[in-house]
């Protein structure tokens, strides 16, 4: 196993954060932990292997290419690895990030691979001010990945927030968002609440598991995938789907 190697730690309003490489996921790598809890934010595999290193942004990318949009927007950019995937992959789609914490985006540009690229609008915002003052329906597929460490913000699970999701969707447009939660027990809560939201105010809703364990158990906190649109039930089919009760 590669030894550690701490490339830069960063402390400011937002937490404090660590660049390393070290082997994660069996593939060695590059990658940005937070808060006490040292928890993975971002991370680049400095391999051979075109797969992305987490599971759930590649699962995120592999739906981006499926779905083909005009424009996508990112609601919690992180170090950019999926905008920058997604800005080589999908040469006709124009990417807007929203990143709360501009020192993020130095990071991405000296560690992860980020470059400049027309078509990649960075916007330095809190999530909910940025889509409160956007126009009606704008965008084709809007991912969010909005955590706080290890939880996603309340704000960000209202049914108040999902409308306003929902108010800058297109009629046939998607919201993917990242959540991590239990499928059972009281670690669920989080996934059930996001669920609920987003089905009274966006539409139909699929939940899906991507993480590649053969045996999860399912009070364990796990990264779900929580699709929520008009035409949900034939994305991405070849992942593990769940059922949850709302």
């Amino acid at each position: 196993m590669a030894q550690v190697r701490i490339l830069e730690r960063l402390e400011n309003q937002f937490g404090s954060f660590s660049v390393e490489e070290l082997t994660y996921d069996g593939r060695y790598s590059r990658v940005l932990f937070s808060g006490y809890s040292h928890s993975a934010q971002s991370g680049l595999a400095l391999d051979d292997n075109p797969k992305l290193l987490f599971d759930y942004i590649q699962q995120l990318f592999e739906l981006a290419l499926e779905l083909q949009p005009k424009n996508i927007l990112i609601l919690g950019g992180g170090t950019l690895t999926l905008a920058t995937a997604l800005c080589k992959h999908l040469p006709e789609t124009e990417i807007t990030v929203v990143e709360i914490n501009q020192d993020l985006i130095a990071l991405a540009e000296k560690y992860f691979g980020y470059k400049e690229d027309p078509r990649l609008k960075i916007v330095i915002d809190d999530a909910e001010h940025f889509v409160t003052h956007q126009k009606d329906h704008c965008y084709e597929l809007i991912i969010t990945d909005l955590f706080n460490d290890l939880a996603i913000p309340d704000q960000f699970m209202s049914q108040a927030f999902a409308k306003r999701l929902r108010r800058i969707l297109k009629a046939d447009g998607l919201v993917a968002t990242n959540c991590i939660a239990a499928l059972s027990g009281p670690g669920s809560q989080p996934g059930l609440k996001l669920a609920a939201a987003y089905l009274g105010a966006i539409g139909q809703v699929r939940v899906l598991r991507v993480d590649n364990y053969r045996y999860y158990l399912s009070w364990t906190p796990q990264n779900l995938l929580i699709l929520a649109g008009s035409h949900v039930e034939d994305l991405l089919s070849g992942l593990n789907a769940v059922q949850i009760d709302l």
